[in-house]
């Protein structure tokens, strides 16, 4: 009864973990959106020209339109040209060996063992994991093949086909990651820093306003220290911005990713006295005002409207210097 009762009572824990996870694994962040949507116009063009040409085996090439690495130009590139070589040896290797061994059924029997354990021990030792997991995915994919009763000539083009859908994921995914790439990011480097220093702000304002931080907040600042500032860093790498300003904006994202790590590890004060309150107002308005400033080439000044503790733990009015309320909540 006693471990009934105790597994019972474990369950709504586990959900309620559970819930958590999902929530903050699915939460948006600035360049997920864009992030997702060329993985699926990749992998939707990948389908589309294997449906049309009726080319089999399109969802291997889905599966590389999503594998591929998406972090630079370079990145990309040199993630595509890895997959490439290692698929084009995983086909070579199946057609070698497979042409000597799949007419003597031990010797097909132990090949078939060998492939498979040449295919996880890739992934275990090469340190590029999309290439090693693309070569486990050619020989895992490719060995059912030659265990068909079919024609030697059959399996040869079904392994080669395979080879083909293959190429033409990475193809596309890296004309995909081309044509993006020559987007220019500036706006989604201001939003994301922006976003960040509102996120310090609303806390920085709790404070100097004498109310407990509501949980909202606190849980904002905190997601946006585990997400970090490898996206932003990302992007800029990717920009085409000159090298000056490529450095001035890497330090604003460095020092930015600081200080939201070091506000979501505020807790509220309980002791502060009016002087104290009035230097933490006046350092959130500065932090703010310089590092948006330089970020975007704008800058802005806010006031934080009164309210009691109540509402202050809801919401924040503020207000730039056009006289127009802005809510950072």
């Amino acid at each position: 009864m006693a471990t009934a009762a105790q597994s019972v009572s474990a369950t709504p824990s586990y959900l309620s973990w559970l819930g958590e996870f999902l929530k903050h694994e699915l939460s948006p962040y600035q360049g997920r959106t864009a992030l997702v949507a060329r993985m699926v116009i990749a992998a939707t063009l990948v389908m589309i020209i294997c449906m049309v040409f009726r080319l089999p085996y399109a969802f291997q090439g889905a599966i590389y339109a999503l594998i591929v690495s998406r972090e630079s130009s370079r990145a990309t590139l040199k993630s595509a040209a890895s997959i490439l070589a290692l698929t084009g040896i995983g086909g070579a290797y199946l057609l070698a060996s497979a042409w000597f061994l799949i007419s003597i059924p031990t010797l097909h029997f132990l090949w078939v063992i060998a492939s498979f354990f040449l295919g996880f021990y890739a992934i275990s030792t090469v340190k590029n994991f999309g290439a090693s997991s693309t070569f486990a995915i050619m020989i895992c994919v490719g060995v059912p093949l030659w265990d068909r009763h079919l024609s030697a000539e059959t399996n040869v083009e079904d392994t080669l086909r395979l080879c083909l859908a293959s190429a033409i994921g990475v193809v596309i995914t890296v004309g995909v990651e081309t044509l993006f790439s020559r987007i220019k990011p500036g706006e989604d480097i201001v939003a994301g820093v922006a976003d960040r220093l509102a996120a310090v702000e609303n806390l920085l304002v709790c404070f100097a306003e004498n109310c407990s931080v509501d949980r909202l907040t606190q849980a904002n600042a905190v997601r946006l220290a585990m997400v970090g500032t490898s996206i932003l860093r990302r992007t800029l790498q990717r920009s085409a911005y000159a090298s000056n300003y490529a450095e001035q904006m890497g330090a604003v994202i460095a020092l930015t990713g600081t200080l939201v790590d070091l506000a979501a590890n505020l807790r509220s004060p309980t002791h502060l006295s009016q002087d104290n309150r009035e230097q933490i107002r006046f350092s959130g308005r500065q932090r703010w005002q310089r590092s948006f400033g330089s970020a975007g080439g704008r800058s802005s000044t806010f006031e934080c409207s009164p309210c009691d503790s109540r509402e202050c733990s809801r919401r924040h009015s503020v207000r730039g210097r056009d006289g127009k309320k802005r809510s950072s909540s």
